[in-house]
Order: C-alpha cells, then sequence, then structure tokens
C-alpha cells in the first residue's frame, strides 16, 4: 500500500462530503434553517471558498484549476436554481455570484499555497494526491 494512498482516499472523500453538504444545505426547507448570524452572502462565499479549496486539493493538478472552477460554479447554479423547489427557498443571481466568488477565491488561495509551498513537503503532498 502506497504512503499517501490513505491521505488521496480521506482527501476525495473530504471533497465529496463538501458537495453533499453543499447539496443539503442549499435545498433544506427555510424553516429547518439555521443561520450563523453573517450575511447570506457571506456564508455563501465561505461555504463555496472551503468547498473549492478541498476539491482543488484531490483534483486541481490533475483536471485543471479552469476546468474545475467552472464546473463547481455550475454545481453553485445548479444548487440555486433548485432552491425554487424547497419549501420556503427562492433562488438568487445575488446568491450565485457569492459563490461563485468563493469558488474562484478558493481556488486562487489553493494555486497561491501551491506556488509557496512547491519546495516543501506539503506541496510534495498536494503533487502526490492529485497524479494519484
Amino acid at each position: 500500500m502506497d504512503e499517501t494512498s490513505w491521505m488521496v482516499k480521506l482527501s476525495r472523500a473530504f471533497a465529496l462530503g463538501c458537495l453533499v453538504l453543499l447539496a443539503i444545505l442549499s435545498w433544506l426547507p427555510a424553516e429547518e434553517m439555521l443561520r450563523t448570524g453573517l450575511s447570506g452572502r457571506i456564508e455563501h462565499v465561505i461555504a463555496y471558498f472551503g468547498t473549492s479549496v478541498a476539491v482543488s486539493l484531490p483534483y486541481a493538478l490533475r483536471i485543471g484549476q479552469f476546468r474545475l472552477i467552472g464546473m463547481l460554479v455550475c454545481y453553485a447554479g445548479v444548487l440555486e436554481l433548485g432552491q425554487n423547489f424547497s419549501p420556503g427557498r427562492n433562488a438568487s443571481v445575488l446568491d450565485f455570484l457569492a459563490s461563485s466568488l468563493g469558488v474562484v477565491a478558493g481556488a486562487v488561495a489553493f494555486r497561491v499555497a501551491c506556488r509557496l509551498f512547491r519546495a516543501t513537503p506539503i506541496g510534495f503532498v498536494v503533487r502526490r494526491i492529485n497524479r494519484a
């Protein structure tokens, strides 16, 4: 068993978990939602920023950062449109834009971190995870 295989599996499972959690929270009926106290759009930026970083770890170098950004922005659009079918919820263009901003910001942060840590053990592990 490869020494990084458990990291690959863990990073992919975490990325999938983030995507599933976004779907659950996006389509939760309005009366069951819990808010953080922040603006809803700030919540969107934070949630999609984290998801973008989590999904970038196992896949960005493998399938390409721009392709990954496109897929996550489309996913944000599907989730936002799906809110029309959730009781008490409705889709918002501004919420979609906030989600897209979070995706792009997360991708940029991941790319900057990759460049900063390229010659370190962290950079080595990220490259190994993406190659698996």
